[in-house]
């Protein structure tokens, strides 16, 4: 806070105003989006960063001190930082024609507000297709409780690469065509449908086959991994590789453990429309948050981790020592990535990129037991939100109840009301929900009433009926999307409008013509 020095009341009230006392401080982080290089199989690449002037990735805050950050814009393209899953002001939120104006190359735009989470949180761009380009960044916020949870804490972010440009991944699923990025199937003409994974189809269509999923281990108590005959996931986007921390298994990081510690994993699905299965392998884990508000434990060692969703994972290293993989694969693909912890002088093994079988679509078998450690209050809902995921199979258009954004129709709540969202899914495509701006509790599944996980990301599987409720506390327009990037570019995106919002940065009209395919 700058210097107070007047002698009477008034300067010095508005010397206080000017400061903390509205969330600002005199020294904000600054935070560069820039272009990095980045080599991937041998290849040398342009991807984006977001950096501190140290290099720095991202932005770790004490949760008593506030967000204080400037973003500055390096890049010859606007952008926008979308802060993944904080409660925050609505025109704090970051989203470009929707609760601000993008930043224009060389200019920077300020963010102060207080902080009312903790824990395992992420940074990204929600302007056009720059997710896929890596415009994305951890965001850790810490508290002496975070702190105490492992002896040890690592950050761990998976995500998704292809040596084709996104622009042309898109115009490639809208236009119905074979590309390397997509899953093999013969010709279709335009007005066929199909399951190829270049849209999703009805159910039940594709073949059954040898495919790793997980389940429940009732016996001990603990969710597992087995391999057993079903469909393969759809999914529409093939990718060249797997990436965890920016580095390929070729070149996994190490990370230095000791016998003996406990390690929390903080994982984070920064990928654009790669879900993951998470194996810890020989290391049994516990389940202690998942996007940041904590569970009651769960253990085993095959997770599930949705697009944009996060998993805090503890395990602990055996007494002997060793080296220990941490591996992510990609639902619906063979691709591998991942860490491995490594006690001194262990023999770190090769680990390939590659599964020998690929993966079932995700499921509701982890989400089902899932419960959050610090519910909602009891308190009946005041009324509930249908949401209606579905898609076009002809022309790549993704659809909430019918209608693909850009458009004017929101979702309308008031102030105080206790709100459930039900969303059903007419795809053979799950979709990874996101609403900004409130933490919900998943309340349903598949009829069964439950006192579920609180998130912000919701996984929404083939076939599924899943409700969620939240407290509509946090006046604004606030985005509803899913978070497979190029379906929400395809128009899987709604907002979610409290009475009386301020809606003059919405400008949807203004949306379709900057995200147009030849900006």
């Amino acid at each position: 806070m700058k210097k107070c020095f007047g002698k009477i009341l008034l300067p010095v009230i508005a010397c206080f105003l000017t400061g903390d006392a509205l969330g600002r401080a005199s020294e904000p982080v600054r935070l560069f989006v820039k272009e990095v290089p980045l080599k991937v199989l041998g290849k040398e690449v342009t991807v984006i960063a977001i950096e501190q002037g140290d290099g720095t990735q991202g932005y770790s805050p004490e949760k008593d001190d506030g967000f204080h950050v400037e973003v500055v814009n390096q890049l010859k393209v606007p952008t926008s930082l979308h802060w993944h899953g904080l409660i925050l002001p609505s025109l704090m939120d970051g989203v470009p024609f929707v609760t601000q104006n993008p930043i224009a190359p060389g200019k920077s735009f300020r963010y102060d507000f207080p902080l009312k989470q903790s824990g395992t949180y992420w940074m990204h761009s929600h302007y056009g297709l720059q997710e896929q380009l890596y415009n994305s960044a951890p965001l850790i916020i810490w508290t002496p409780e975070e702190r105490a949870k492992a002896d040890r804490q690592v950050v761990v972010m998976l995500s998704d690469f292809s040596f084709t440009p996104p622009e042309q991944i898109l115009k490639g699923l809208k236009d119905g065509m074979q590309t390397p990025n997509m899953k093999k199937d013969p010709p279709r003409k335009k007005s066929e449908s199909s399951n190829s994974g270049k849209m999703s189809g009805s159910m039940g269509d594709s073949s059954p086959a040898e495919v790793i999923a997980q389940k429940w281990d009732d016996q001990k108590q603990r969710l597992v991994r087995t391999v057993l005959r079903a469909p393969e996931a759809e999914i529409d986007v093939r990718y060249d590789v797997l990436l965890a921390n920016r580095r390929t298994l070729d070149d996994p990081e190490i990370i230095s453990v000791r016998a003996g510690e406990s390690v929390l994993l903080r994982l984070i699905a920064a990928s654009s429309s790669q879900n993951f299965y998470v194996d810890t392998g020989a290391l049994e884990a516990e389940i202690l948050a998942v996007d940041g508000k904590a569970v009651r434990p769960i253990k085993g060692n095959f997770f599930q981790l949705g697009v944009a969703q996060r998993l805090d994972l503890k395990v602990i290293i055996p007494k002997e020592g060793g080296a220990y993989p941490i591996l992510a694969q990609g639902e619906g693909t063979k691709l591998l990535c991942g860490v491995v912890l490594s006690t001194e002088g262990a023999s770190v093994p090769k680990v390939s990129r590659t599964a020998s079988v690929s993966t079932a679509a995700l499921d509701n078998t982890q989400e089902k037991r899932l419960r959050a450690l610090n519910p909602l209050s009891d308190h009946p809902m005041d009324g509930t939100l249908s949401a209606a995921l579905g898609g076009n199979m002809a022309t790549y258009v993704w659809t909430i109840n019918g209608a693909a954004y850009p458009n004017r129709k929101s979702l309308d709540i008031r102030s105080g009301e206790r709100v459930g969202i039900a969303f059903t899914i007419s795809t053979s495509m799950g979709h990874p929900m996101h609403l900004h701006g409130h933490d919900f509790q998943v309340v349903e599944i598949d009829g069964e009433k439950i006192s579920g996980a609180l998130r912000d990301t919701l996984m929404v599987p083939p076939g599924s009926k899943m409700t969620v409720a939240f407290d509509a506390d946090n006046a604004g327009i606030w985005p509803l999307h899913c978070h497979l990037l190029y379906h929400l570019d395809s128009g899987m995106f709604t907002v979610v409008k409290y009475d009386g919002a301020d809606t003059k940065f919405w400008q949807p009209a203004a949306q379709a013509k900057a995200f147009a395919p030849s900006n």
